[in-house]
């Protein structure tokens, strides 16, 4: 429990901190002047990429929040929510045979529950292993999970400097042509056309 409120405690001073940094901020979508250089422009989008990876780093979807993508947080959370489930879930099985285990080690003898007295030590023994292996996958999904979080908050601040001028357009059109290996001899596919003006 010590540690627990340690580790708590320590987690709000760094987000105290980092809040201070981004208080002054100006939250609002980014419209650089018009005498910005192309080379300010990219030194403020990966500073603002920077900024959002670490508060999604910090606390999952704080990134997402700052790059106003707030549709993204309840995705977080429930995703990051059904592994933390999942691996409550494996541990809690894992815990199980563990304990039946170490009683019937102990004592020469089944512990008395009804499920796991028909159960042999190797039967046990397998059924732990099964589960500390989906324990261990669904903590690694927990941390690739997490990881993914903070990629999108960083890729997001990328984008916000994005341009998406009338300057860039890709077209997308059917096309047919001759296809040998067709017996009617046609085939079909996309033609994609990509203009910078």
């Amino acid at each position: 429990m010590n540690k627990g409120i340690k580790f708590l405690s320590c987690l709000l001073l760094l987000l105290f901190i980092s809040s201070e940094n981004f208080a002054s901020e100006n939250f609002t979508d980014f419209n650089p002047p018009s005498d910005t250089s192309e080379k300010a422009i990219k030194k403020l989008s990966n500073k603002q990429a920077h900024r959002a990876a670490v508060m999604s780093a910090i606390l999952p979807g704080l990134g997402q929040a700052y790059n106003k993508k707030f549709w993204k947080i309840p995705i977080v959370y429930a995703v990051l929510a059904g592994g933390i489930a999942l691996f409550t879930f494996e541990n809690n099985k894992y815990q199980i045979y563990h304990k039946e285990l170490v009683y019937r080690y102990a004592h020469n003898q089944a512990h008395g529950d009804t499920n796991l007295v028909n159960l042999s030590v190797t039967d046990l023994n397998t059924q732990k292993a099964v589960y500390d292996k989906y324990r261990d996958f669904s903590a690694v999904g927990i941390l690739i999970i997490y990881a993914l979080n903070v990629i999108d908050a960083s890729i997001d601040g990328h984008f916000k400097t994005f341009d998406v001028s009338d300057n860039l357009s890709l077209s997308i059109k059917p096309k047919t042509f001759y296809c040998v290996q067709n017996p009617l001899g046609i085939g079909a596919g996309l033609s994609f056309s990509l203009t910078f003006k």
